[in-house]
């Protein structure tokens, strides 16, 4: 889009129900969902060639993809909420060299952020099996590719927070802030 003149200069076509994306070294990389045409998901990452704005290569990594982030080096970090049945939500790294998937953690994702390479993660998964949703809240070193054992979060915190459904970091403080949807029908809160 031209800001200029708020027109669309080009298009370009991607995986069904494209949800977020990051941009590298001249590429962007679109993470596609198809969320919206279960069980048949999409499983890919779309890279587009900024120059030509076209996609050059779609990267196979997990079913109904979501969350991206990127981290110093490079490596893009990709999240699938699984099918809420037996595929449960997992995190993948994407090595933006070879534009290939390089690592996988079996750590649910709702929401991530990154600050200094750490990624501070919370999930909400739900399964359609319990009916339940199970909350946690994590971090990585994206520099190590390790699970941090620690929580950034105290048990106290936790309790206060009904559904978390974003974060993010102060740039300048480093405080974390997070959102809290409640029940979707009361006003939520914003917790730091």
């Amino acid at each position: 889009i031209d800001t200029t003149s708020l027109s669309v200069t080009r298009s370009v076509n991607v995986g069904r129900q494209p949800e977020e994306l990051v941009v590298h070294n001249d590429k962007i990389y679109v993470a596609n969902s198809g969320g919206y045409s279960p069980p048949n998901y999409e499983s890919t990452v779309s890279v587009i060639d900024i120059a030509s704005f076209k996609e050059t290569k779609r990267i196979e990594v997990g079913i109904n993809l979501h969350r991206m982030q990127i981290d110093s080096e490079g490596d893009i970090y990709v999240s699938s909420r699984g099918d809420y049945y037996d595929t449960p939500s997992k995190l993948f790294v994407i090595d933006t060299k070879i534009d290939e998937v390089k690592t996988l953690f079996d750590l649910a994702v709702g929401n991530m952020t990154i600050s200094d390479d750490i990624i501070y993660i919370y999930s909400t998964e739900f399964s359609f099996i319990t009916g339940e949703i199970t909350v946690s809240y994590n971090r990585l070193d994206a520099k190590t590719e390790t699970i941090l054992q620690d929580s950034f979060i105290t048990e106290d915190s936790k309790s206060l927070i009904e559904v978390p459904y974003g974060i993010n970091i102060n740039p300048e403080t480093k405080d974390i802030l997070i959102t809290d949807a409640k029940d979707y029908v009361t006003p939520g809160r914003l917790y730091c």
